[in-house]
């Protein structure tokens, strides 16, 4: 299991190397921060010597109480900490392996084309409203309305979506929910820590005509 010190000294020579991306506690993240946190985690280990690095992204305007990385895979090798020039080793899988990735991850279309449409149904309706699908997020509506607690989703999620977007979106009130996506992405940029690196930008429903 690795510190906070360490995981600082770890990531040093790759920070270095890359001035795009920044230390967020036990995340590498790249900057700037939009509507898709992009980032490298330096997850822990039962080893006490060692961790696993995973290249992760994750949308920031839905409400979750605890944001998780749905989407990521492990950027393989023996990450011991005891391994000579473990720091330089990692900075190199990192480039090589995660940050082509990620750097390529600029819009929200991007990271749907890039994730095939991986991530759980409740992050759908969001993502639906967010790219100004109505008929994409309609649908939602009514299979969120129907759901009573089917599928391994919350109730408290499912009433969320029924309660906040579906009203907005039968409406078509695309100002009220650009404000409520804002509103979202704000409270996520907050809880993670995020605040420096997040540029605010419209969501694709604001910008149709």
């Amino acid at each position: 299991m690795t510190t906070a010190a360490q995981v600082k000294r770890l990531v040093r020579p790759l920070l270095q190397r890359n001035p795009d991306l920044a230390l967020v506690g036990r995340w590498v993240v790249v900057k700037p921060v939009h509507h898709v946190l992009r980032a490298i985690s330096i997850g822990r280990s039962s080893d006490p010597k060692s961790f696993v690095p995973t290249c992760a992204a994750n949308f920031l305007f839905q409400p979750n109480a605890r944001l998780h990385f749905f989407w990521g895979t492990r950027i393989e090798g023996g990450w011991d900490v005891d391994v000579p020039e473990l720091a330089e080793k990692l900075a190199d899988a990192i480039e090589r392996e995660a940050l082509p990735s990620l750097r390529s991850i600029t819009a929200i279309d991007d990271f749907v084309r890039f994730a095939h449409g991986a991530w759980p149904e409740d992050h759908k309706p969001y993502v639906d409203v967010a790219l100004g699908d109505f008929k994409a997020a309609q649908s939602m509506c009514d299979f969120f309305a129907g759901l009573n607690g089917h599928y391994g989703i919350r109730q408290e999620e499912c009433e969320n979506v029924v309660r906040e977007l579906c009203p907005r979106i039968a409406a078509n009130d695309r100002r009220g929910l650009a404000q409520l996506l804002h509103a979202y992405e704000a409270a996520s940029v907050k809880q993670l820590k995020l605040e420096k690196y997040w540029e605010p930008t419209p969501f694709p429903i604001e910008l149709q005509s």
